[in-house]
């Protein structure tokens, strides 16, 4: 093969080299793992505002992002305890963000459930399950215990109690 021949053919290979490690070194997602930055999000919630999961935990001691479904029996479980938790706990540097995922709800049909069930907390809409992808949820519900630093602190999968809540906001408050 001549000179000529072997430079047509190397400069595809290396132009693949390239954009393969562009996609690879590029791709520099925070990831959703204890001790990592918590990946951002702007959500809107179920009133239509603008929600920044940023501006939130650099607001407050700590942030729950509760990951849910109306279809979900523990998600529904758990809402009074979540509830009592907020109600307690917000004065006290606590905020909790309901990301709604995997549910078909219209806004309405959403907004009629937070109504009669009684959430507190706002509710936001992750309508493309993009948050919950960044987040890797793998069930409902999943908590994320995110610091006013923006670090996760734990991710709890399944429902908790609010002496579960209540330990963990003493704990982590304790360390801060």
């Amino acid at each position: 093969m001549t000179k000529e021949g072997r430079k047509k053919l190397l400069y595809p290979f290396i132009f693949f080299i390239i954009i393969g490690l562009g996609l690879v070194l590029g791709d520099k997602q925070e990831e959703a793992k204890v001790g990592a930055v918590a990946p951002g999000f702007r959500l809107e919630g179920i009133a239509g505002e603008r929600i920044d999961l940023k501006k939130i935990s650099r607001q407050n001691q700590l942030t729950l992002v509760n990951f849910w479904a109306t279809w979900c029996p523990p998600c529904r479980a758990e809402i009074p305890e979540l509830n009592r938790v907020y109600r307690v706990y917000r004065a006290k540097g606590l905020e909790i963000l309901a990301v709604n995922i995997w549910d078909d709800s219209t806004r309405e049909q959403l907004r009629a459930f937070t109504n009669a069930t009684g959430i507190e907390f706002p509710v936001l809409l992750d309508v493309d399950d993009s948050t919950a992808t960044k987040y890797q949820i793998r069930a409902v519900p999943t908590t994320v215990f995110i610091d006013q630093k923006g670090r996760i602190r734990e991710v709890y999968v399944g429902a908790l109690t609010y002496g579960q809540i209540q330990t963990r906001f003493e704990r982590y408050l304790a360390n801060q």
